[in-house]
C-alpha cells in the first residue's frame, strides 16, 4: 500500500495521481503499464513516485483497494437494506453495477482489476478478500450483516467461501455485461 508520504499529499495532489494510476491501468494490462505514463501524467518527478509507492504492483494494489472498498461499502449497505440475505443483496449489487453509467475507461480499469484479481496475482485477492469479510462472519460483532440463519452451513466460515462463489460469479457477469454492452433489461435478466 502506499507508504505514509503519499496520504500527506494535498487532496488535489493525490487525486491528480490516483487519476493518472487509473489511466494508465485502464489503458493497459499490468505487465504493459508503464511508471513513466504515470508520472507523466500526474506531472510528478520519478523519485516522487517512489516516495509514494514501493513499485508499480504498490500502486495497483492501491487502485484495486479502492476498488474492493468501493464495493465492500456498497455490499455491506445493501446487507443491511435486505436484513442480511446475502443472495438477494449480490443480486441488488449486481444491479447497481449494471445501472451505472460507464465510461470505456472505467469498463476497462475494471476489467483489469478484474483480471488481475483472477490470474496473475492471487494473493492480492485472498488478502483483501479475507480482510473485508472477517467483520461480516463473525456473530458476535454488533456490524455483522449477515444473516447466517437463512444459510445450510456447518461452520461459519462457510460464509466466507460463499460470499468469494458469488463476487466471483457477479464479477464475471458484471465485465461480461457491460464490455458487450447489453441493454440494462437484457443484462439485469442474466444473472437472475
Amino acid at each position: 500500500m502506499p507508504k505514509s508520504t503519499f496520504y500527506n499529499l494535498n487532496t488535489e495532489k493525490r487525486e491528480k495521481i490516483e487519476k493518472a494510476l487509473k489511466k494508465e491501468f485502464s489503458k493497459h494490462t499490468f505487465e504493459k503499464a508503464s511508471i513513466s505514463n504515470i508520472i507523466e501524467e500526474a506531472n510528478i518527478p520519478r523519485g516522487s513516485f517512489y516516495q509514494y509507492f514501493e513499485d508499480k504492483e504498490d500502486a495497483l494494489k492501491y487502485v484495486i483497494e479502492n476498488f474492493v472498498n468501493d464495493e465492500k461499502e456498497k455490499m455491506k449497505e445493501l446487507l443491511i437494506k435486505n436484513e442480511g440475505d446475502i443472495f438477494v443483496s449480490i443480486l441488488d449489487l449486481y444491479s447497481y453495477f449494471v445501472d451505472k453509467n460507464y465510461t470505456e475507461t472505467e469498463v476497462r480499469l475494471f476489467q483489469n482489476i478484474i483480471n488481475k484479481l483472477r490470474s496473475e496475482n492471487v494473493n492480492i485477492f485472498k488478502s483483501i478478500k479475507t480482510k473485508n469479510f472477517e467483520e461480516w462472519k463473525n456473530e458476535d460483532d454488533k456490524n455483522c450483516y449477515i444473516n447466517t440463519s437463512i444459510l445450510n452451513i456447518e461452520d461459519k466460515d462457510d460464509v466466507e467461501y460463499i460470499l468469494r462463489i458469488l463476487t466471483c460469479i457477479l464479477r464475471a457477469e458484471i465485465v461480461d455485461v457491460i464490455h458487450k454492452k447489453a441493454s440494462k433489461e437484457k443484462r439485469k435478466r442474466r444473472i437472475v
